[in-house]
């Protein structure tokens, strides 16, 4: 089976794809941001998407 890619996500694209608001995932969120890292311009990186992933599982339709 080949490994899903990861890719630069904005935080809407990250809500939708958990099939949660925003308010939720930033509430989801808030406790890791020291390790994920601040939110710069419209995405977060890769890096960060991975370490999100790692830190709340990754989202059944990612």
């Amino acid at each position: 089976m080949k490994p899903k890619s990861v890719k630069p996500l904005s935080k809407m694209q990250l809500a939708n794809a958990y099939d949660v608001s925003l308010e939720t995932l930033n509430a989801w969120l808030k406790p890791f941001k020291e390790q994920i890292g601040d939110y710069k311009g419209r995405m977060f990186t890769l890096k960060q998407v991975r370490i999100i992933f790692d830190l709340i599982g990754e989202p059944e339709e990612y």
